[in-house]
């Protein structure tokens, strides 16, 4: 048919050579960082219909076949005398990707609480856990600029994050509370501080209004104060570690109170970043 492509979406003919398409090109380098930061098919579809550039020239229809498609193109990383679009890392992820999505891998509850605070080790983003492929379990950043990941299993991971989880047990002086920083009064403490100063030095306000402001311009400045809930609890678990080793629930209790992020590296190493600052570092997959 007529409308039919006769070049790979991405590339344009000019002067005689394949050279990349201005929005086109975006758009395969956007199709593949959406992919990877965990959007599906039918997703991304949806959103190239809404965004452009068309796919086919008389319709602004997209589905997820053509975005298979492209996914699955290699031309994209050079091959074939085509332009590079995509670098040899991204294509690779993504295939990796396709095929892990292919097995369901439900979330286990050891890896609810690691999930909610694992970042890429390279740039502090947030990872995402994706499907699982021959046993294991790929993490992939969602920084469009790094989409760097690890392919390890849950069970792995877990172990890994246990055994950090008891060397902080170890160590109890680790666990400090970050020095709080000075507050500056935000603009509505300076008003009704204002106003109170204002009403008390008129003279003659009604007492009910003084106390009003007064109770006011209190709970505003309250409101700004560090909350003192992470020190107390840190301080709650240094005397529970001195006192003897930590069990089960001592360690989940450090995960949730004194752990930052659990960051998870390329090379499968894993690092706690503390509440306080510090790093534990590195567990290591023994078979990687």
């Amino acid at each position: 048919m007529a409308w039919q492509r006769k070049i790979p979406f991405g590339y344009m003919i000019e002067g005689g050579r394949v050279r990349p398409h201005p929005q086109e090109s975006d758009a395969v380098r956007y199709i593949f960082g959406q992919y990877l930061a965990g959007a599906s098919l039918l997703t991304i579809a949806e959103r190239m219909a809404e965004r452009g550039p068309r796919y086919h020239q008389h319709t602004a229809e997209w589905n997820k076949h053509m975005v298979k498609r492209i996914l699955e193109n290699t031309k994209y990383i050079g091959v074939d005398g085509y332009p590079r679009l995509v670098s040899d890392g991204d294509f690779a992820a993504a295939q990796g990707q396709r095929a892990g999505r292919n097995t369901y891998a439900p979330l286990p509850a050891e890896i609810r609480p690691i999930q909610a605070k694992a970042v890429c080790g390279l740039c502090g983003e947030k990872l995402i856990r994706g499907h699982r492929t021959h046993g294991r379990v790929y993490w992939h950043c969602q920084n469009p600029d790094c989409r760097q990941g690890a392919s390890i299993s849950d069970e792995v991971l877990a172990g890994l994050v246990d055994r950090q989880l008891r060397e902080l047990a170890q160590a109890p002086h680790l666990l400090t509370a970050p020095e709080p920083q000075q507050t500056v009064p935000d603009l509505d403490a300076l008003r009704l501080q204002n106003e109170l100063t204002l009403a008390l030095n008129r003279g003659g306000e009604n007492p009910d209004y003084i106390k009003a402001l007064i109770l006011s311009a209190a709970a505003q400045r309250y409101s700004q104060l560090p909350d003192p809930t992470l020190a107390h609890d840190l301080e709650r678990l240094q005397e529970q570690l001195e006192q003897g080793p930590a069990d089960a629930d001592t360690l989940s209790a450090l995960l949730g109170a004194a752990v930052r992020a659990v960051r998870l590296n390329p090379d499968k190493t894993v690092e706690l970043e503390l509440v306080s600052g510090e790093i534990i570092t590195e567990a290591k997959e023994e078979s990687a």
